[in-house]
């Protein structure tokens, strides 16, 4: 399966580590990539049978005739808007005609902060949108060449953490009504699930198993995490832990209604038809495996 930077993602660690997959007589093995879109790619090409990725990144994919179906929601997001201090960056609003960097053009991370701003009212290519390299990121920053930077965890934790004396969190989905919705979600190819529906059911039991022993086990998580995040001790990725969403995972209706609404936000930002029956939409783009 394809998912993106598996090294430091707590569904895969744990699911690997714990033995989640190998007790549905699971043999997995990662596919590497960096970027949902490169995960789906990987899929949508026929070198793995499933993928993880963004449902921001999915749904117009999807729409665009990728043969696969969701199956699991597998985590919450954790998006932030990091700006330098004293700038007069102090709301959204103040982001229009600021730089702010990406580490990939048209990724998950920029389309959550533009479905926010347009739900602000805020044109999102109002804002100078920046194509920077994550080693390149503190440098940008540092020298003003950047106004902020959008990442996801642990990246954007530990940013944001190192650099406290110039930098703050502007916006994000750690909080409020983004932090109640799953953002990462698990993917099989239509061929896999024609082909194969017993494995395609145990990876989802899989899956959600994992995701109910994250929800029960925070700091048990958190120790396996911290041995795959360089320069981050088991007390760092706790703290972390904690200032992220409770463990999200939905199956069945739920992932269904959640994809339905994340079309109604894609809208916004013109990578869905206006006309689309969102509700339609979700229902032939999600699979519901175990009949829930």
């Amino acid at each position: 399966m394809s998912w993106p930077a598996p090294e430091n993602d707590p569904v895969f660690i744990v699911a690997q580590k714990l033995g989640f997959f190998s007790h549905y007589n699971l043999e997995i093995t990662a596919h590497p990539c960096i970027t949902g879109h490169q995960a789906i790619d990987a899929l949508s090409q026929g070198e793995v049978v499933g993928a993880a990725a963004a449902a921001l990144s999915w749904l117009p994919r999807l729409h665009g005739g990728v043969p696969a179906k969701l199956v699991a929601g597998l985590s919450a997001g954790t998006f932030r808007l990091l700006v330098r201090k004293n700038i007069g960056i102090t709301k959204i609003e103040n982001v229009v005609g600021k730089k702010i960097a990406v580490l990939n053009e048209d990724s998950a991370d920029q389309r959550f902060f533009s479905v926010l701003m347009r739900r602000k009212g805020i044109n999102p290519s109002e804002v100078l949108w920046r194509s920077v390299s994550e080693d390149r990121i503190d440098q940008a920053l540092e020298s003003r060449e950047v106004d902020g930077v959008v990442l996801q965890d642990p990246d954007g934790w530990q940013l944001l953490s190192e650099n406290q004396y110039f930098l703050t969190e502007l916006a994000g989905s750690t909080t409020g009504n983004y932090a109640q919705r799953v953002s990462k979600v698990f993917g099989l190819s239509s061929r896999f699930l024609a082909d194969d529906p017993k494995g395609g059911l145990a990876i989802v039991l899989a899956l959600r198993d994992t995701c109910r022993w994250i929800e029960k086990h925070r700091d048990e998580t958190a120790e396996l995490l911290s041995l795959h995040i360089p320069d981050m001790n088991d007390d760092d990725v706790k703290h972390m832990l904690a200032h992220e969403p409770a463990p999200v995972h939905l199956l069945g209706h739920w992932l269904r209604e959640q994809m339905a609404q994340y079309a109604d936000e894609l809208k916004l930002i013109d990578l869905l038809p206006n006309e689309m029956d969102s509700g339609a939409f979700s229902h032939s783009i999600c699979q519901n495996v175990l009949h829930v």
